[in-house]
């Protein structure tokens, strides 16, 4: 082997050996590699980074320092929070104004956090999307990752709800005997709305509901869509699961501490709901 050859194969050698220990040391102490391009950085807690041939040295703004091999997948801690958030599940209430089977489109409440990068937030449904949303209809969307920033804005929906609130409660005042109404009366009448085809009543009280720490009357909060009347009904369904079935076709009664709603389903249509005394039972009603 001529003289030239084994001088280069000697230096090879010997600038692998250099690498590995100096690879080495950066992995084991946590150093910065002795061969390293330095990239400074402007603003977060990393002061600058260290790139070797094959580790990477971070160094933040208070000393500390992290060794990582450049195929390992690492971000700081700043990037990683930021990436946690944008991962984070987050989510809206508002009301569809726009559907077809592929996307609706949702204006958010006035409330919402969302509502400052779009008044619009257009929804995919997917390609195999067989659920329809009428154009009115209060929705929870849950949604991950980033607004994308077009208009409609979109996001990326990983749960489509209809509900208008996350917490709501009924707040039934007794009728006093200077009360003027009615022992029952209509809090709304189906003849002063085409969102429901029954009239909701009031027995022996009036009726006002809370949501999410607001009060309303219970007739102001159905007309201005802050609820629904499904909801509220699918509330006392999840509440008392095992209410009592009237053999008029369905009826039902939910007893709540101070108050009772009771639903009537009979076989001849009736569906009014009737919002009433603890102690209110369908026998009272006289229908």
């Amino acid at each position: 082997m001529k003289k030239s050859i084994k001088v280069i194969l000697i230096i090879l050698i010997v600038l692998v050996i250099v690498v590995l220990v100096d690879t080495m040391q950066a992995k084991i102490f946590d150093n910065s590699p002795l061969i390293k391009i330095r990239y400074n950085r402007d603003g977060g807690n990393v002061d600058y980074i260290d790139k070797g041939i094959f580790v990477y040295t971070y160094v933040f703004t208070n000393g500390e320092k992290v060794t990582v091999y450049r195929w390992e997948k690492y971000a700081p801690p700043e990037e990683v929070s930021v990436d946690l958030e944008a991962n984070k599940e987050q989510s809206f209430f508002g009301k569809v104004i726009e559907s077809n089977q592929s996307y609706i489109i949702v204006e958010p409440n006035e409330n919402e956090e969302i509502r400052k990068s779009s008044d619009k937030i257009n929804i995919g449904l997917g390609e195999y999307n067989d659920a329809l949303y009428e154009v009115g209809t209060n929705v929870k969307i849950t949604y991950e990752g980033s607004i994308m920033e077009s208009y409609p804005a979109q996001v990326e929906a990983t749960k489509i709800e209809i509900k208008s609130a996350e917490n709501f409660e009924i707040l039934f005042k007794d009728r006093q005997p200077i009360d003027s109404y009615n022992k029952i009366y209509a809090i709304l009448d189906k003849s002063e709305t085409n969102k429901y085809d029954y009239t909701i009543y009031a027995y022996d009280g009036s009726v006002n509901i809370r949501i999410d720490g607001e009060e309303y009357s219970l007739k102001e909060a159905l007309l201005q869509n802050k609820i629904t009347m499904e909801e509220i009904i699918a509330k006392a369904n999840k509440d008392f699961p095992d209410a009592e079935i009237y053999k008029d076709g369905g009826s039902m009664e939910y007893h709540y501490d101070n108050y009772t709603i009771i639903k009537y389903h009979t076989i001849d249509g009736n569906r009014d709901v009737y919002i009433g005394t603890k102690d209110m039972t369908i026998n009272d009603l006289e229908i």
